[in-house]
């Protein structure tokens, strides 16, 4: 019988496999920790994704249903993903930009407050107080604002700052990372809130998705099936010899003149 071998440190050596499994583990946590813009829109992208590639692959490979039963069932799935994708992407799209504009205007804080949600402030703010408390560094820090103001907040930008404003004094170090984190705060609470509106608007607005979606659904899986029926109808007569005939005494979509 083999004994695992003990050390010091560990009374049984893992398996080399489990180790690897845990190294791989916690690299996928660590990137999708990083992620921090998952939001509405990921969402729908990675059900769209979903719905028109892994599920058809699933049930053309597994579905043991007669071939025309199967065929419109994984058909079924790219259609209603399409047309789903084409009604919420324009009221997100929108609806993101009408609430961004709402809150750099302000009218999502109350008179008074630190401005929570106003990201154009905080980030002018930061841009300022950045000109006026590292003037050494106009030219090194040229191209870090300038991503600043045409992008905005992102993980490119926390890496930046910190390489810049590693040789700063300390006094002015602190008071430029205190402008930054505000408006790391400011962006967050404003990217939240464009997610959690939009949300709300696809709930409030699923009973109009889903009459058209209805509505449009069978229209198009009945184009689909009726094209599908006679590539294959004229294959076959084509395969028999007889395709000329075939297009003579038919008005092209299959049926006899």
């Amino acid at each position: 019988m083999k004994i695992l071998k003990s050390d010091n440190n560990n009374r049984y050596k893992r398996p080399s496999f489990q180790a690897d499994s845990k190294t791989v583990l916690q690299k996928t946590a660590k990137t999708f920790a990083k992620m921090g813009d998952i939001g509405e829109g990921t969402s729908i992208a990675c059900d769209f994704f979903g719905k028109a590639l892994v599920v058809p692959l699933v049930i053309m490979t597994t579905s043991k249903e007669p071939e025309d039963k199967k065929e419109f069932s994984a058909f079924k799935n790219p259609v209603a993903a399409v047309i789903q994708l084409a009604l919420e992407v324009p009221i997100l799209a929108t609806g993101s930009k009408i609430i961004s504009k709402c809150a750099n205007k302000g009218m999502f804080d109350i008179k008074g407050s630190n401005f929570s949600y106003n990201e154009e402030l905080k980030r002018n703010k930061f841009v300022g107080l950045f000109q006026k408390y590292a003037p050494s560094l106009k030219e090194k820090s040229k191209g870090f604002l300038d991503e600043v103001k045409s992008k905005g907040y992102s993980n490119k930008i926390i890496e930046q700052f910190d390489d810049i404003t590693s040789n700063l004094n300390d006094p002015a170090k602190k008071i430029l990372k205190g402008a930054f984190k505000e408006y790391e705060k400011t962006y967050k609470n404003q990217f939240h809130l464009k997610n959690r509106l939009c949300f709300v608007a696809a709930l409030v607005l699923t009973p109009l998705l889903c009459a058209l979606e209805n509505k449009l659904h069978p229209a198009i899986m009945d184009k689909i099936f009726k094209l599908q029926h006679l590539d294959r109808k004229k294959e076959k007569v084509k395969k028999n010899g007889i395709f000329d005939d075939f297009i003579k005494t038919t008005n092209g979509e299959g049926r006899t003149v």
